[in-house]
């Protein structure tokens, strides 16, 4: 682990450093967060110039201004800054991203889709009709599945991208984890109809999600998982996400169940059946053999990983080390 807790530099693997250089993680993440800001500024002015109407609106071309935000920032701190590759963060394209991105879908599928049948079986959710026309799938839905997988991109991106290395160079995996699963419960806090019982579930994704990351290092991944929960819940189930109605679904459906357990108008996000299905995700991926970091990213030079790995005793591959295990 590189670390300034330790007594060793960012970005080395040992060497006393001072007070200064211990501390050189908050200018860091600072210059990052102003470039981001900065970055988001420039471009949604610009796309407001071209196109007035889209203040205020959730748009394919707004995520995606969003994204690029993003992905300017990571590429000046880690180019300028780190003098690393970009792709270090997690984001090398090759055979193994496409596997990621449909594992991470699986998982993000898998649990959000435990959770509705979960609601069915108790007779909490009822299907009242369908969704699907030939207009909505020709146009609707690939729509807001883009705008989905965009969005789920720029969170992951923008907060468990570079501020998690540099967290996790810093001072450790579990601060990482703990620190952007915060910031991203923060950022959903005003959404419509959040409650303490929803920031809980929102803070549990973030854990879910984070430690996805550091077993992987792959921003593929935590986009498929990210992405295929938000899917699952909005278009497959028709349920809000995260408070939104996210536009055309898969089928009608109407929730009579208790909000303590559904979630009411905030949708499952904000109910303990999803507390309980996020919990044993938590526990699965902070204890799997099964997930592994891609060499390709290792070969990079990220600010976390390659000292860290250990071989598998039974297959003789390298696995990512799970949370706490790490030296």
């Amino acid at each position: 682990m590189v670390g300034g807790g330790d007594g060793r530099r960012l970005g080395s693997v040992a060497g006393p450093v001072g007070c200064r250089e211990q501390w050189a993680w908050v200018w860091r993440l600072a210059a990052y967060a102003t470039l981001l800001f900065l970055a988001l500024l420039t471009f949604q002015t610009l796309l407001v110039a071209l196109d007035p109407a889209s203040i205020g609106e959730l748009t394919l071309w707004g995520v995606g201004a969003a994204v690029a935000a993003a992905l300017v920032a990571g590429w000046v701190m880690m180019s300028k800054v780190e003098s690393r590759p970009p792709a270090a963060l997690g984001l090398v394209v090759n055979r193994r991203a496409a596997r990621d991105f449909s594992l991470g879908c699986g998982i993000g599928a898998g649990l959000l889709g435990s959770v509705v049948l979960v609601m069915a079986i108790a007779g909490w959710l009822n299907v009242t009709g369908t969704g699907v026309s030939s207009e909505v799938i020709a146009g609707g839905m690939p729509y807001v599945t883009v705008l989905l997988l965009l969005a789920a991109f720029f969170e992951e991106l923008a907060i468990r991208g570079y501020p998690f290395q540099l967290l996790a160079a810093a001072h450790g995996p579990g601060v990482a984890v703990g620190g952007t699963a915060v910031v991203f419960a923060v950022l959903h806090g005003a959404n419509p109809g959040v409650g303490w019982g929803a920031m809980g579930n929102t803070l549990l994704a973030g854990i879910l999600l984070g430690v996805l990351y550091w077993r992987t290092l792959s921003l593929w991944f935590v986009t498929g998982t990210h992405f295929a929960w938000n899917w699952t819940m909005g278009v497959a189930a028709g349920l809000p996400v995260s408070g939104l109605d996210v536009g055309p679904a898969l089928v009608d459906v109407s929730v009579s169940g208790p909000d303590l357990w559904t979630g009411g108008a905030y949708g499952p996000e904000g109910g303990l059946l999803l507390t309980m299905a996020t919990i044993t995700g938590i526990v699965w991926t902070a204890r799997t053999a099964r997930l592994s970091r891609d060499p390709a990213v290792l070969a990079l030079g990220p600010l976390i990983g390659g000292e860290v790995e250990r071989e598998n005793p039974v297959s003789g591959s390298e696995i990512a080390p799970r949370i706490g295990s790490e030296g």
